[in-house]
């Protein structure tokens, strides 16, 4: 039995699609997409509250979660409890978008664990990008595969091809980590802090001297969040000889 959820990612790409416009009319049809199919495997006997203390530690880790919007069958929305948005920085749709008796009808079901886990992973992915570029709205959707069991697919809007693999990176590891009561905290937001300043910066090198200068960080904190994203392959180490200080020097890995 997996009660910690397993979640591979089996492909990632990158790239407009028409097919996504068609599922979330909020998506332009020429809009890069970050594409990604998932294999998730999770025998959580009680998936529905599993999902609701997943949503409650994302949305105290970022309270913009709350903004979030769905456009789905209503047993997949998402941060449902905590009443209608004012606005939103994200729309989406869990599955097919069904007439209005499959909507009474799902909402009468417990959902699917895996697609409800695999449209957290979306909502995450939205807000940490959003987090990252500042983007105001930010669209996707996601679906179940017929074949083989436990795949899922999600297509985001995402105008970098880096930034989108980061956050998926970081979106699997908070909702395997929130289910397991190692939820995303500090240095998660590290790691976003200083995506965001390489975004906005494009071609700069970054070093822990850098980092902890911009941010106000003791020179441990910095290189430990570089050394992170290095890991996550975010960031791409320099290598020359010309630098003979041993500091470690990074810049944003081509995608």
């Amino acid at each position: 039995m997996t009660l910690r959820p397993e979640v591979q990612v089996v492909q990632i790409d990158y790239g407009p699609l028409e097919l996504a416009a068609s599922l979330n009319r909020a998506i332009a049809r020429d809009s890069p997409l970050l594409k990604v199919s998932l294999d998730i495997h999770w025998d959580e006997p009680d998936p529905a509250s599993a999902l609701d203390r997943i949503e409650m530690t994302l949305a105290a880790f970022s309270p913009s979660f709350r903004e979030h919007q769905c456009r789905g069958p209503f047993a997949y929305h998402v941060f449902r409890k905590q009443g209608p948005p004012s606005h939103g920085v994200a729309g989406d749709v869990a599955g097919a978008e069904g007439s209005p008796a499959q909507t009474a009808k799902s909402r009468a079901q417990p959902p699917d664990a895996g697609l409800a886990l695999a449209h957290l992973i979306e909502h995450a992915v939205i807000d940490f990008e959003s987090a990252i570029t500042h983007a105001a709205r930010i669209s996707g959707v996601t679906g179940a595969r017929r074949r083989p069991a436990g795949r899922f697919d999600l297509m985001i809007e995402c105008p970098d091809p880096a930034v989108g693999r980061l956050c998926l990176a970081l979106a699997v590891l908070s909702l395997t980590g929130a289910s397991d009561a190692r939820p995303p905290g500090r240095r998660e937001h590290d790691l976003l802090a200083i995506a965001r300043l390489a975004y906005h910066h494009p071609g700069r090198v970054w070093t822990p001297h850098g980092v902890a200068r911009a941010f106000a960080w003791p020179m441990a904190r910095a290189d430990a969040a570089l050394s992170s994203l290095r890991q996550l392959g975010y960031l791409a180490p320099l290598v020359d000889t010309v630098n003979i200080s041993g500091v470690p020097r990074y810049r944003v890995a081509p995608a």
